[in-house]
């Protein structure tokens, strides 16, 4: 078959599918940034889109009827970087119906990496979300290109093509100084990520102070059973007939952002801070207003994920699972990520989550002072995990079962 991925977002996510679409003897291309007709001059049967729904909907459309010409319309999956209420901007039962309506006529389906979020959006009536995690691939291709040097993007790649290379996924560097980026974390423990998000009120009304009552409630109970997603701790605490209605669903995952989500970060982040001090790296917009000094935005750290003592993670804004971008980069990117035990965790961690996950601030600091004095038991522990992660949340595992959905 023959893919076609394209979108603005999250790309590291992309890279992975390209590459695992080739080795499962598929055609593939990353058409970044933008899509020239070159590449969509002959038969595609997917799109694989990370922003399909800030395109304009008759772009989207006379996409599909110029591709049919080379065959058939191409069925589309848009990969969810945030809850898919938010993707399809719906605030009523009549905007999702009509929204649906238009993603089955044009065979289109969200691929959602958290099931709660899938199940919440299901039971509001969008009937082509599906869950999937995102998954993990060892390797990235490029093609020859003149001058000696290497396309990642804007080429068709499958093991046909001539001088095809592959490279380990973490051999792929920015612009940043990495030897620069690797000293300033290296041996530490480091978190990459906003501690306040600006994006999630601004310019908006404000959550009506009930549904923030309710998220709090949420959060209560997902705090005391982690195991819980989003839409099991509602149910939990009836707000069944509630998690119905679209405008009230987008005004709670709003709060509860706050509630649970920031309130995790900002407990953890005291916690370490106080009992690491500068040992632990923080890199992140937003973290003044709890009063804890960050280093800036940069994405130098990425790059040295596997110089740290550990990578932290605290949990996504947008989703109740351990399986997302973040956590996935630090595994392909060679880090040794550990994480705050929560809904999904035995998925991300197998057998290794009582080794690298905690479940308070307590339990946060024990673990990682295990691991700070301990440089054997980190290399251990990081080869095995990612081999492990490597084995069950391979790509090459998901997407046929992706593909298999959208041929039904």
């Amino acid at each position: 078959m023959r893919f076609l991925l394209c979108g603005q977002g999250t790309s590291e996510i992309l890279w992975s599918i390209h590459a695992a679409l080739v080795d499962l003897g598929h055609e593939s291309v990353l058409a970044l940034p933008d899509i020239s007709q070159d590449l969509i001059d002959r038969r595609i049967d997917v799109l694989f889109v990370l922003n399909l729904f800030d395109i304009p909907r008759p772009t989207v459309e006379m996409l599909r009827v110029y591709i049919a010409g080379f065959g058939a319309p191409p069925a589309v999956v848009h990969i969810c970087l945030k809850h898919p209420l938010e993707e399809v901007g719906a605030r009523s039962t009549e905007q999702i119906r009509e929204t649906d309506r238009w993603m089955t006529e044009n065979n289109i389906s969200m691929w959602c990496m958290c099931r709660g979020s899938a199940e919440q959006s299901a039971r509001l009536g969008l009937t082509r979300v599906f869950h999937e995690p995102l998954g993990v691939h060892r390797w990235i291709y490029t093609s020859p290109a003149q001058g000696g040097s290497v396309d990642l993007y804007k080429r068709w790649m499958s093991h046909g093509t001539p001088g095809l290379q592959r490279h380990p996924y973490a051999a792929m560097k920015g612009l940043s100084d990495t030897e620069e980026a690797e000293a300033s974390v290296r041996d530490r423990f480091l978190y990459l990520g906003q501690g306040w998000p600006d994006h999630i009120e601004s310019g908006r009304e404000p959550v009506p102070p009930a549904i923030h009552r309710h998220a709090e409630a949420v959060s209560a109970a997902m705090m005391e059973r982690p195991t819980l997603h989003r839409l099991q701790a509602m149910d939990l605490c009836g707000l069944t007939e509630w998690s119905a209605d679209p405008a009230w669903t987008l005004d709670f995952n709003r709060a509860f952002t706050i509630a649970f989500a920031v309130e995790n970060r900002r407990r953890f982040a005291l916690a370490l801070r106080s009992g690491f001090g500068e040992v632990f790296s923080l890199w992140g917009n937003g973290w003044e207003r709890f009063g804890i000094a960050s280093e800036p935005v940069s994405s130098a750290p990425r790059n040295a994920y596997h110089a740290a003592g550990a990578c932290l993670d605290f949990g996504s804004l947008a989703y109740d699972t351990a399986v997302f971008p973040r956590t996935l980069e630090i595994i392909k990117r060679d880090g040794l990520p550990v994480s705050w035990r929560h809904t999904d965790t035995d998925r991300l961690f197998g057998p290794h989550e009582d080794d690298l996950t905690f479940t308070g601030e307590a339990d946060a600091l024990q673990i990682l002072s295990a691991l700070a004095g301990d440089a054997d038991r980190r290399a251990r522990l990081r080869s095995a995990h990612r081999d492990w992660a490597f084995e069950h949340l391979a790509l090459t595992a998901i997407l046929p079962r992706i593909i298999a959905r959208l041929q039904d």
